[in-house]
């Protein structure tokens, strides 16, 4: 009599390679409120600069506080919008790329180059601007 073979487990199924919406939209939405607070350090760190280089604007509108908050809003925007824009950046390819781990490791890595670049250049700019 021939024995009869126990059924063999069948193999897992391959990974997918399909893409899932889901999972880019949500990394998105993770790169789009982190950009927040890093936007807010980029335009505290870059006060002090918009100050110095644009003092002559500021002087010209003499005491008028509303005015020159609203100069200083206008200068110190664009690099926080740049900095909000990298966090946007760093994340495609987390959300898009095929190696998930990797894409996380360079996302956390761009993160913290454009947070910390916001906390070492601001604080060198305001030592520097409480020191003169």
């Amino acid at each position: 009599m021939p024995e009869v073979n126990a059924p063999a487990t069948p193999a897992p199924p391959p990974p997918e390679r399909r893409f899932h919406y889901r999972i880019a939209v949500e990394r998105l939405a993770i790169a789009h409120f982190l950009g927040y607070p890093i936007a807010f350090v980029w335009a505290c760190a870059s006060m002090p600069l918009a100050i110095h280089l644009f003092i002559a604007d500021i002087e010209i509108l003499g005491g008028d506080m509303p005015a020159i908050g609203k100069l200083v809003v206008r200068i110190v925007a664009w690099p926080a919008g740049a900095a909000f824009a990298l966090t946007h950046l760093a994340v495609l390819a987390w959300a898009f790329g095929r190696d998930a781990a990797r894409g996380r490791r360079l996302f956390l890595f761009g993160l913290g180059a454009i947070a910390g670049a916001a906390l070492l250049l601001g604080g060198a700019s305001w030592l520097w601007l409480l020191l003169r």
